[in-house]
């Protein structure tokens, strides 16, 4: 790579330049309090007492440290916008252009701070000051640290990110000789953009900058709406990294080039984006690709909607695409020249749906509870592997909020793989040490997936490897069962919105499902079972709720795989000699005969908690569910195997899923209170409690009316199977000759 060439001894003197303005650094600053005498500090890093300073992770240090540090040395780089190809007066032209944008964006940053800090429910703001906003979240995501070692070279030979090839042809059409004078030039061409409201702009700035970035920043400005989220509860505080402005959340591709052995980003989408302002304000952006209720009442804005999503999202990562954040409660700036009538946007009367410069915008102070404050700060954590800071507000917040990060199982990320995986590896080892160094004594979490660093044809080799034996009893299992009853695996596959298509990247992704049920299992070695067995809930309640059901179909046969199989390692797939009809079970029944009367999500617990229990009891249940248990310790084991069975994993037969099987259970559950049928000898045990003694009595009853309340929407040989299944497994339900 060729960086820029040192300055000249005619240029100006070094400047020390914000990437981070630092009107945003003062609002997680406080004075400087401690010794007047710092030793191994430069004359420009000392403090003086009064000075304002942030609480900064130096993870420059080794070890990395909680320092303070000033706010004019933190967040920005020596002379990152120093053009020394121009005369020494106008070297510094684009940090000149940026203080001036600063200056007014600090004015609305200081009207939207005020407006909290008065604890008003919002704040309005005219388009033009939007429109600054926008414009400056923007430069805030451009103009930092990434984006200057991206372009910060002499030549076209140092650019090397993976558009080179389209950079180097528009420096060559253009006039353009180092990548840096295009990026100078696209700053410039954004800060001196008006955003007229017609959105003429847009045509115009195509022809102005290097295309692919004005795409970037139309994208930016024109598809994501802008929300304002601040914590619930005040002990919780989002930190600031050096990257934070180019966070996205959303799916990404990576690729490993085989000849060169780097790896590069081949594809992503971004649902949201971020941007601290405070330690209790954050700007959040989200894509005009996710749901919005109020637009979504117009069948024409969802139906452009779904199609964007369809092209962005849906045929490249597939439709069950979700964001982490779906459930994040914000919503689009009100106006003044519209307003939500029947849950649809309307004009307000003598409004002729002109937009103009006067136009005004509340945004809204949404609070968030903490889970989604850590969330957010999770998404900076992750990325932060590239940065040399994070800084925070309150020690003792930072010391929660670091320890939920690194003791959470890693659902959202924490993945060391592919990309930079020993400076992820570095990252999370330097902050587990930092969360003990604070006094924490829990143990920190995180994932390593060393297939993920192999070559594009290799881990689809050992994909398709570990998948096809499964795939191999699919074929087998689809033919016999189309030779016996006419219906296959991949019917029952495509009953839940499977195809051919859609086969291997669901394979693919059970795997992966399965691999962080494994590392839970592995992590969790020495905790006492039944928290062991809690983590393991929890983790299957994940899946049901994010995972279509076709998936968690594949990945409950990966779960039977592996524990009947008994490979511990997880590797069941390639194991020869053992019997594939293990991997026939009753959540096949469930999904064939259920999966067009219920949710999916709610199919998929009734699916999950089908095939748990199946397995328990393949496992273990070597005796009668319902027979009398000796004493000793061997009849406490068979009482609690039984709890667990018959009450512990599916729970109540009025939550199964299946709104005319809920509505008879809650009424023959009142019978039972009602005439007290569950106070007669129906168990030969007093293991039971009443109110579980209740529910068992209530399937007895239910179970002889299962297939009427059905009202025919099944034929009678699935209805007869699935009642077989849903009272013998689902539900164990004894024998009518022991009711009670």
């Amino acid at each position: 790579m060729a960086p820029i060439a040192s300055a000249s001894a005619s240029s100006p003197k070094p400047e020390y330049q914000h990437f981070v303005p630092q009107f945003i650094l003062r609002n997680y600053a406080h004075k400087y309090t401690g010794p007047k005498q710092q030793r191994g500090k430069k004359k420009a890093d000392k403090m003086f007492r009064g000075e304002l300073v942030v609480n900064n992770v130096n993870l420059a240090s080794d070890p990395i440290c909680i320092e303070e540090t000033k706010v004019k040395r933190i967040l920005g780089i020596y002379d990152m916008y120093q053009d020394t190809s121009a005369p020494t007066a106008q070297q510094r032209r684009i940090e000149s252009m940026f203080g001036e944008l600063e200056s007014r964006a600090s004015i609305i940053f200081r009207k939207i701070t005020k407006a909290y800090d008065a604890k008003e429910q919002g704040v309005w703001v005219t388009r033009d000051e939007r429109n600054a906003i926008r414009k400056f979240l923007f430069l805030l995501k451009y103009r930092n640290s990434t984006f200057h070692r991206r372009f910060y070279h002499d030549s076209e030979d140092g650019y090397e990110a993976n558009d080179k090839e389209h950079v180097h042809e528009y420096m060559r059409e253009n006039g353009f000789k180092r990548p840096v004078d295009v990026w100078f030039h696209n700053i410039k061409t954004i800060m001196e953009l008006d955003m007229d409201p017609q959105g003429l702009w847009i045509r115009a700035l195509l022809g102005k900058m290097y295309p692919a970035d004005a795409m970037w920043f139309i994208s930016h400005t024109q598809m994501m709406y802008m929300a304002i989220c601040t914590p619930s509860d005040a002990r919780a505080e989002f930190i600031l990294t050096d990257n934070s402005y180019g966070i996205f959340e959303g799916p990404n591709t990576f690729k490993r080039d085989e000849e060169t052995g780097e790896i590069a980003e081949t594809g992503w989408t971004s649902f949201h984006e971020f941007a601290p302002l405070s330690p209790k304000l954050m700007v959040v952006l989200r894509s005009f690709m996710l749901p919005n209720p109020e637009e979504d009442g117009s069948q024409s804005v969802r139906e452009e909607r779904e199609a964007w999503r369809k092209a962005a999202v849906d045929d490249y990562y597939g439709s069950d695409q979700t964001s982490l954040l779906a459930d994040l409660p914000i919503a689009k700036p009100r106006n003044n020249y519209s307003q939500v009538v029947n849950g649809r946007v309307e004009l307000l009367p003598g409004e002729d749906g002109k937009l103009r410069k006067s136009d005004k915008f509340c945004f809204r102070f949404f609070p968030i509870d903490t889970e989604h404050v850590n969330k957010i700060n999770h998404f900076l954590f992750d990325n932060a592997y590239k940065c040399k800071n994070i800084v925070f507000g309150d020690k003792n917040i930072f010391k929660k909020t670091l320890e939920w990060y690194m003791t959470v199982p890693p659902v959202y990320g924490k993945c060391v793989t592919m990309d930079a995986a020993e400076q992820r590896r570095k990252l999370l080892e330097n902050l587990a040490a930092l969360m003990t160094e604070l006094g924490s004594t829990k143990k920190p979490i995180w994932t390593e997936i060393p297939d993920e660093t192999l070559s594009e044809g290799d881990r689809m080799k050992v994909l398709l490897q570990g998948a096809m034996q499964v795939v191999s009893h699919m074929i087998e299992n689809n033919t016999n069962r189309a030779a016996n009853s006419g219906i296959g695996f991949m019917y029952i596959y495509e009953c839940l919105g499977g195809s051919a298509k859609t086969l291997l990247k669901d394979l693919e992704q059970a795997q992966r499902m399965l691999t962080l049920r494994i590392k839970i299992d592995v992590w969790s070695k020495g905790i006492p079972e039944p928290i062991r067995e809690q983590a393991r809930i929890w983790l299957g309640d994940i899946y049901v709720e994010g995972c279509p059901s076709r998936r968690i179909l594949l990945y409950l046969k990966r779960i039977r795989a592996m524990i009947l199989w008994h490979d511990k390692e997880g590797h069941t797939m390639q194991e020869a000699g053992k019997d594939s009809s293990v991997l026939d079970g009753p959540e096949d029944t469930i999904a064939e005969a259920a999966h067009n009367l219920t949710t999916r999500t709610r199919l998929s617990r009734l699916m999950y908690r089908t095939a748990m229990n199946d397995i328990e009891m393949a496992q273990q249940l070597d005796f009668d569910l319902w027979g009398k248990a000796p004493r000793g310790i061997e009849g406490a084991w068979q009482l609690a195997l039984v709890g667990k069975i018959v009450l512990g994993i599916p729970g109540d037969l009025k939550e199964c899923g299946i709104a005319e099987i809920e509505g008879l259970a809650v009424a023959q559950e009142k019978v039972v209170r009602d005439q007290g049928l569950h106070r007669m000898n129906a168990f030969h045990n007093d293991f039971f409690e009443d109110d579980e003694k209740i529910e068992v009595v209530t399937r007895v009853m239910v179970k002889p009316h299962c297939q009427r309340v059905l009202g025919g929407r099944m034929k009678a040989d699935l209805g007869r199977r699935f009642e077989k299944v849903l009272f013998e497994v689902t539900y164990p339900t004894p024998p009518v000759k022991r009711r009670a």
